[in-house]
């Protein structure tokens, strides 16, 4: 691998995390089938996975948000900190956006509801291994319904999305809005370059001006303030969902 990300030639290691055998086993069936995924194991439990991360390399791990014992959330953050080129999407039934919050708080860098399209799943997988971020469309309209609440900012705020006064530290040009708006929708740089016609390197420069700028650590948490920041049109809305 290359700065953390994967090349089209690469294949992608997945570790499912759930504690329902019979889930698990449905979802590598379906990923067996797809070219470039590769099933590194399974787990049932947080602690199963961050001991398995300790003997294998994994590119992605599937994470179930509700387990006995350490849950999604405590596990997502475990995996940031011990193991932070591991990419951690989050697949599960709970939609609710404090719940999104949490997990995209705790170093997820995706989240897919259970009861979305197998397809949905894999581009998200992708999204993700390629340095994204990813939001399933329900998961996106829950968040844009609740992300101007009051409690949301409280809670955006508590996660360093912010300053602690709630606004943006630094402006963003007009580029870096462009690129921000391109970020939330899951692209990668290499996407992003192409949309935009600039360079790879041009747009990873924009990147870390953005995140530098937001006050925030990752792409995921840089496209949460775009949307509570009301930086996204209605036509990358539009297309996110």
């Amino acid at each position: 691998m290359t700065d953390g990300k994967k090349t089209a030639e690469q294949k992608i290691s997945i570790l499912i995390v759930d504690d329902h055998p019979f889930f698990r086993r449905g979802v590598r069936f379906f990923l067996e089938t797809i070219p470039g995924l590769v099933l590194a194991g399974e787990a049932d439990d947080g602690e199963m996975a961050l001991a398995f991360l300790e003997q294998q390399e994994v590119d992605v791990v599937l994470l179930d948000l509700q387990m006995p014992g350490l849950d999604g959330i405590e596990t997502a953050r475990s995996i940031a900190v011990l193991h932070p080129g591991v990419k951690v999407l989050m697949l599960t039934s709970f939609g609710n956006w404090e719940r999104i919050y949490n997990a995209l708080r705790a170093g997820a860098a995706g989240y897919v509801l259970k009861d979305g399209e197998p397809e949905e799943l894999v581009a998200a997988i992708r999204a993700v291994s390629a340095g994204g971020s990813y939001l399933g469309a329900q998961v996106t309209a829950e968040l844009l319904q609740h992300v101007g609440a009051a409690q949301a900012l409280a809670e955006t705020a508590k996660a360093g999305i912010s300053s602690g006064s709630g606004r943006m530290p630094e402006p963003l040009s007009s580029r870096e809005k462009d690129v921000l708006a391109l970020i939330a929708t899951g692209l990668s740089n290499r996407e992003i370059a192409g949309r935009l016609f600039l360079s790879e390197k041009t747009v990873k420069t924009h990147v870390a001006n953005i995140l530098q700028k937001l006050n925030v650590k990752s792409r995921t948490q840089a496209a949460l303030c775009a949307m509570r920041e009301n930086l996204l049109s209605e036509e990358t809305k539009d297309d996110r969902q």
